[in-house]
């Protein structure tokens, strides 16, 4: 069926999953116009993807979603710790991960903490919001894409009615998927072992599980019976639950195998009740696998989420790593389009992000062999990824052309827990009072690059000024200190300049996706002019 004609857009987004939703949150946040098209016609429906870490958790902050992200979860608000047992009932039980946050104050280290807000619960919150500055549009397919030095021009079609038209776009982002078709047009391969795992989904109601669950809510329990070896989760705590039960899908088993009454049974083999109240409501297949694309596009086409990367779920690294992918690429488009920024900046985007999803998806796999996930046997010999799981989700690092004075010797995880403030790195957490509220610092970055400066720092306010001014490009200042012209006010015994690895008359710059841009650590001569050259190279206008 024909259509109707040609619209033009500056971004088009395609997939509309946690990772396209975001993307569209957050290019909304930021003023830029945007289709998205997601070829289903409504959101999630299954529960699963429901980690959303800390660093996830301060970017919805941010974009004012907090909150809401929370309520959407509150039925697991108390749900803490990975558990192994042989049944629920049995007699061997073991707390594989006690506490997430491994006993650690987060509210010393970030404004945020975790969530679990299962994908179901969480894309409509996305959905609501990404309406307020986006045209979403379920039901609508890509059907093909060119694309050229000007821009991209796609074919799509309303699947209800088959209707086509012509969608031109300045830039395109591809979260679609693990099988992106995106990825496949642009001809981009993968590197890694593949899949490493399958499992069956499948969710029940049980009214009397809670009471074999017992007062300790867990996020996941393993059970290693082998009549029922699975991945127990609670939905509600109450009687909606869900089990991943092993798939040998490279034996030729097939979803159709796991009929209604082999799932009940094994539901309660796995609690240890054969007469346990089961209701199959649903089933879905997945396949765990350790994948990255070698290139995170081509020209003005980007991949995000499953179409870059693809990671056990263990760990909760898979959906955060592509929402923080999202929250990297669009203010680098943002800046682009306003002219801000040279078009090299996006290039930036593939080598910030794609270290990080191969260090983080070497973790994920590490978390499914030391949790022993069901169906998971890891080759022989021990993986060293350092890193536990809040200094993977806190502390990796950037190093590229976006980035002043990073280390090139420094891994993308260090092996402990560090937030020091050094270029390339997630800027430290601080509680202050602005205004007479009080906020974090991490509140601060989002619509613009933010310079702050010690209590010292009056010359940096004129010098930000002026070098904002020469390039075109808004620098908002804050001066952290106690006196009647200070922006920010400090709690007590919060020590600013030590915290960001300067000096009282030092300064931070700080990009709007909250990572350190360039750090000086006392007062510059010319600072006006340092500043003017540092946001050139950052924003490569060179």
């Amino acid at each position: 069926m024909s259509g109707r004609g040609v619209e033009s857009v500056p971004v088009l987004i395609v997939g509309g999953s946690l990772v396209g939703l975001s993307t569209s949150v957050f290019l909304g946040r930021l003023g830029i116009e945007h289709l998205l098209v997601e070829r289903h016609a409504e959101t999630s429906t299954h529960p699963r993807g429901r980690g959303n870490n800390v660093r996830t958790m301060e970017i919805f902050r941010t974009a004012g979603l907090e909150q809401s992200v929370r309520e959407a979860a509150s039925a697991l608000a108390g749900n803490d710790g990975v558990l192994q047992v042989d049944t629920l009932v049995g007699d061997q039980r073991r707390w594989i991960v006690q506490d997430i946050a491994a006993g650690m104050d987060v509210s010393r280290v970030s404004s945020s903490n975790w969530c679990l807000c299962s994908q179901n619960d969480l894309e409509p919150v996305l959905l609501d919001r990404a309406r307020r500055g986006g045209d979403i549009r379920f039901g609508t397919e890509l059907l093909s894409f060119t694309q050229d030095e000007e821009g991209v021009r796609a074919q799509v079609m309303r699947r209800d009615t088959g209707e086509t038209y012509t969608v031109k776009a300045d830039f395109l982002v591809a979260a679609d998927g693990p099988r992106s078709p995106v990825r496949k047009r642009l001809g981009i391969g993968q590197s890694g072992p593949g899949a490493l795992f399958h499992n069956i989904s499948v969710t029940f109601r049980s009214k009397a599980l809670k009471e074999y669950v017992g007062p300790k809510r867990f996020i996941v329990c393993y059970t290693t019976d082998p009549q029922g070896e699975g991945a127990l989760l609670p939905v509600d705590n109450e009687e909606r639950w869900v089990i991943h039960i092993p798939w040998s899908f490279d034996r030729g088993e097939t979803l159709e195998d796991f009929g209604n009454e082999r799932c009940a049974a094994h539901i309660r083999a796995a609690v240890g009740v054969p007469d346990l109240d089961v209701e199959i409501t649903g089933k879905a297949p997945w396949h765990a696998s350790k994948r990255v694309a070698d290139s995170y596009g081509r020209g003005r086409v980007f991949l995000a989420g499953d179409a870059a990367h693809e990671m056990p779920p263990n760990g909760a690294f898979g959906s955060n790593t592509g929402i923080q992918d999202a929250h990297n690429l669009a203010w680098k488009i943002a800046a682009v389009l306003r002219g801000w920024a040279g078009l090299p900046l996006l290039d930036t985007y593939e080598c910030e992000r794609r270290p990080v999803a191969v260090t983080t998806s070497a973790r994920a796999s590490r978390q499914a062999a030391e949790e022993q996930h069901p169906a998971f046997r890891p080759a022989a010999g021990r993986n060293n990824d350092a890193g536990d799981l809040m200094t993977v989700a806190l502390c990796y690092r950037y190093g590229s052309n976006a980035v002043v004075g990073a280390s090139p010797q420094r891994p993308v995880v260090p092996e402990a827990f560090l937030i020091d403030g050094e270029p390339g790195s997630r800027a430290p957490h601080m509680w202050v009072r602005a205004g007479g509220a009080r906020i974090s610092t991490l509140d601060l970055y989002e619509r613009s690059f933010v310079l702050l400066a010690g209590a010292e720092g009056h010359p940096w306010r004129r010098a930000a000024e002026r070098a904002g001014k020469n390039l075109g490009v808004p620098v908002e200042v804050y001066l952290v200190g106690d006196g009647p012209d200070h922006d920010l006010v400090p709690e007590p015994d919060a020590d600013w300049a030590a915290l960001h690895g300067t000096a009282d008359d030092g300064a931070v710059l700080v990009r709007p996706d909250g990572f350190v841009a360039w750090r000086a650590p006392s007062h510059l001569p010319s600072a006006d002019r340092v500043l003017t050259d540092v946001l050139q190279t950052v924003l490569c206008r060179g």
